[in-house]
């Protein structure tokens, strides 16, 4: 013979039907705080690739004339060292004329092959992207420095690139706080929820216990003093 599968709790379909949509919505919030941060801290150490390509580009000569004319660069790589805002991450850079030649800088890190973006944050002549540098993750900020001097009309593109490594540890912190922070919330809630559902339910469980203890026969009043309103029609 089957059994009958045990009734759902009042209790339990109340704490289900509560924590569980504030869960939800607590660990999609989660996920764009972690978002959000992550964007803002891409925007942030961005700003210091921008700069340090903005200051490469300032120790860019050319010499000739028109299009035609010749870069020329040397950038001691302890000129980066002023714009590394940690030693676990570690800056390199390239420098190329209009053909994408090395002018300057590591060969190894691979020449921009992109275009422009059409908006964004920072200059019409600046672009953004991922990339990999000896087998590392990397980010690189591309600037187009239009380089003149005397006769000389030529256009330089500098490439700025960082690895990861605080970038990273940045974003796991700030996961970890979130997640901490949203952990001690749910707490609360929880907490609350228990004794808000407890207190709610204490007169249905005593009713229950009540009838459960009578004889069958037994048809005196019911005592239930504290039962909320929509048990008093069954209670008389």
């Amino acid at each position: 013979m089957l059994r009958r599968p045990r009734p759902l709790s009042l209790r339990r379909y109340l704490f289900l039907g509560i924590l569980l949509p504030i869960g939800l919505f607590i660990l999609v919030d989660t996920v764009s705080l972690y978002r959000q941060a992550l964007d803002a801290i891409n925007i942030a150490y961005d700003r210091t690739l921008l700069a340090s390509a903005k200051f490469i580009g300032e120790h860019i000569e050319a010499t000739g004339e028109g299009e035609a004319a010749q870069l020329h660069a040397q950038v001691p790589y302890a000129a980066l060292e002023a714009f590394e805002t940690d030693t676990r991450s570690r800056m390199v850079y390239r420098i190329a004329n209009k053909k994408g030649e090395l002018i300057d800088g590591f060969s190894e890190l691979p020449a921009w092959r992109g275009r422009l973006p059409d908006r964004g944050p920072y200059a019409a002549l600046v672009d953004f992207y991922d990339d990999t540098f000896q087998g590392v993750p990397v980010r690189v900020a591309v600037l187009l420095q239009p380089v003149a001097m005397g006769k000389a009309r030529t256009m330089a593109t500098v490439q700025v690139a960082e690895t990861l490594e605080l970038r990273q540890a940045l974003a796991r912190q700030i996961l970890i706080d979130t997640l901490w922070r949203q952990a001690a919330l749910v707490s609360v809630i929880a907490l609350v929820v228990v004794v808000v559902v407890q207190g709610a339910t204490r007169p249905v469980r005593h009713l229950s216990e009540q009838l459960q203890a009578r004889p069958e026969d037994d048809l005196t009043p019911l005592q239930a003093p504290g039962a909320p309103r929509e048990l008093l029609g069954l209670i008389e």
